[in-house]
């Protein structure tokens, strides 16, 4: 949309500031400075001033990156207006969502339920706050030229905190179809009552012809209501929701995973470099939102990977920071230098393999991170190798040290410390011995989650961060949780005393309960130990033990006295279900626990 287009629409509401010098063609819209994108000359920023910041401080900075076109005043009701006359050009099919929890998950099935007919625009994450619905709803003119060859459709989620928010949401989306989901006690405090709370929520639908309400809140029920009145068959829908649907959700929330980011800042200097491992998939979160996330956040400086894949997603992804390959194969040299990625070296021939792969591609100064071996013994170079390492750094410019670093074996470990101490110390040796061999600045780190709180008086340079990032402290801090493992029940009944529950009968009932079978399974990441009441989820405020054996795609849970009904959420870990807890019943590490969650979960992300 051209500026003076922008200018007619906002001439009502405030000035644009055009500081180019022809009439700019706008594609994209900026609130946040941190998350300029490769376009700035298409750009337009919007100033908002808030109690805690004013975005016109950073006006000169975008400039100077290439920014020419600014909001200065009334940033929001400007954004606002835009978002509403860009909505009232739009001919298409649009789903307004509402309620107080399940809005992304249902607009995520529904996004993939009907994908194939159409070109959906959809709000991101959760965007549905007053900045976050006008930035979903500019996506229909950013992608105006897209030329699909399928109808468009959107689908916009709309959240609120207090009363009067949602009017100024309704002509932004004016929803030719609303979908409510569950309307729970979020945000209590800022309404009289839920009923008060509904009647706000339901002002999103004051011009819409269709709305939809599962009295039972089920999200396939939901869904599949509305391809009802799309005009769908019922034998496609059933088909459809059967393979296109999964009632398990890992839901992974960004502001905490941020949140819990400033606290280990805090404890560094202001100086010392921060990487973040977003190896294994982020530790199963998902790799790609999360360095997302972190990127845009300006917190970190480094991103760490396992293998050349992991790094290669993330560049795909327009992921831009420095990115550590922590295992680099030989065979994926070629993929790490085309990518800019940095490969850890860690042996004699490592470390060749390197040079030889830059020098064939007629590179130069390609950052490497030296690994140290300080006894943990799994990979790296001892002190009696530096002499080897400074004569053969010193003799090629194919490459060059970026970062010298180590691997603490037990630093979460009180009785370890004296061993971590003599980690540090031995590390320490051979990075100022490679230091001063090679006569340039070398980035040095060994700190882990566990050593940033733990060993912070040898942070040196830079830190790595971990298990730290989804809310585990060694020290006792009161951090956020970020993932939330969550299913639904798919049906109750009550089993008679004596029967058996499950494959292998091992499970015999003593007296008659209330059965109800959830769709997760071991091919979730639901461990087959948590059998025969090996494991507990929580349900309507009440643990509910598993009995019978856990299935590969399904699993059964007492819930007698909980009032469970089908569709009632169910948290497998989260705030009620702690990770730790599960672990420990299995006899392992949070990390395995994360990791295990099977990428046929869907990941549903949230910013608050």
């Amino acid at each position: 949309m051209l500026v003076s287009e922008i200018s007619r629409i906002l001439a009502g509401v405030c000035a644009v500031d055009n500081r180019a010098d022809k009439d700019v063609d706008i594609r994209y819209l900026l609130t946040d400075s941190r998350q300029l994108g490769a376009h700035p000359e298409q750009t337009m920023f919007f100033a908002i001033k808030t109690a805690k910041n004013d975005g016109a401080k950073y006006i000169d900075e975008l400039y100077a990156k290439g920014v020419r076109v600014f909001i200065r005043e009334n940033a929001v009701e400007a954004l606002q207006a835009l978002a509403t006359f860009v909505r009232s050009q739009f001919q298409g099919v649009v789903i307004g969502i509402t309620g107080s929890n399940g809005k992304t998950v249902v607009k995520e099935w529904l996004y993939q339920l009907l994908k194939d007919d159409y070109c959906i625009i959809r709000s991101p994450k959760s965007y549905n706050s007053q900045i976050g619905v006008p930035l979903s709803v500019w996506q229909i003119e950013s992608q105006k030229q897209a030329n699909p060859s399928k109808p468009q459709l959107c689908i916009f989620e709309a959240g609120i905190s207090q009363p009067g928010e949602m009017e100024r949401l309704e002509p932004m989306i004016r929803p030719n179809i609303g979908v409510i989901t569950y309307i729970g006690h979020e945000h209590d405090e800022n309404f009289a009552s839920l009923e008060q709370k509904r009647e706000e929520k339901m002002k999103l639908f004051s011009r819409c012809p269709v709305i939809i309400e599962d009295p039972s809140h089920q999200n396939v029920r939901t869904c599949a209501a509305v391809m009802r009145a799309l005009g769908y068959d019922e034998e496609t829908i059933s088909s459809r929701i059967l393979h296109q649907t999964h009632e398990t959700v890992l839901k992974v929330n960004l502001s905490a995973l941020i949140d819990n980011v400033r606290y280990f800042r805090s404890l560094l200097k202001p100086e010392t470099k921060l990487t973040c491992m977003v190896k294994a998939f982020a530790y199963g979160a998902g790799s790609v939102e999360v360095s997302k996330a972190l990127q845009a956040s300006g917190l970190v400086d480094y991103l760490a990977v396992a293998v050349a894949d992991e790094g290669v997603e993330l560049r795909r992804a327009g992921i831009t920071l420095p990115i550590i390959i922590m295992d680099p194969e030989v065979a994926a040299m070629d993929l790490i230098l085309e990518n800019n990625l940095e490969p850890n070296v860690y042996s004699h021939q490592s470390l060749k393999t390197v040079i030889a792969a830059a020098q064939a591609k007629g590179l130069e100064n390609v950052p490497i991170h030296v690994k140290i071996d300080s006894g943990m013994h799994r990979l790296g170079f001892y002190k009696e190798d530096m002499p080897w390492l400074i004569e053969r750094l010193g003799s090629t410019k194919a490459v060059r040290v970026a970062s010298v670093f180590s691997h603490l074996a037990g630093s979460d470990e009180p009785q370890f410390d004296a061993f971590t101490l003599s980690q540090i110390h031995y590390f320490d040796a051979c990075a100022e011995e490679l230091k001063a061999g090679l006569q340039y600045p070398i980035i040095k780190h060994i700190c882990n989650s566990a050593g940033i709180e733990r060993f912070s008086d040898y942070q040196f340079d830079m830190c790595r961060l971990g298990i730290g990032l989804y809310g585990f402290s060694f020290a006792g801090a009161k951090l956020r949780n970020v993932c939330t493992l969550e299913t639904t029940i798919l049906s109750v009944k009550t089993v008679k005393a004596g029967e058996t529950i499950g494959y292998g009968r091992h499970t015999t009932l003593k007296e008659d309960r209330v059965i109800a079978v959830i769709p997760i399974g071991y091919a979730d990441g639901f461990d087959r130990r948590f059998s025969n009441y090996g494991g507990e989820v929580w349900v309507r405020g009440k643990r509910c033990p598993v009995v019978g054996n856990v299935c590969m795609d399904q699993a059964m849970i007492d819930v007698t006295g909980a009032d469970a009904r089908p569709g009632d959420i169910v948290e497998v870990f989260g705030e009620h279900m702690p990770l730790e807890e599960l672990a420990n019943k299995l006899g392992t590490i949070t990390y395995e626990i994360l990791t295990s969650v099977s990428r046929r979960v869907q990941r549903v992300y949230s910013y608050e």
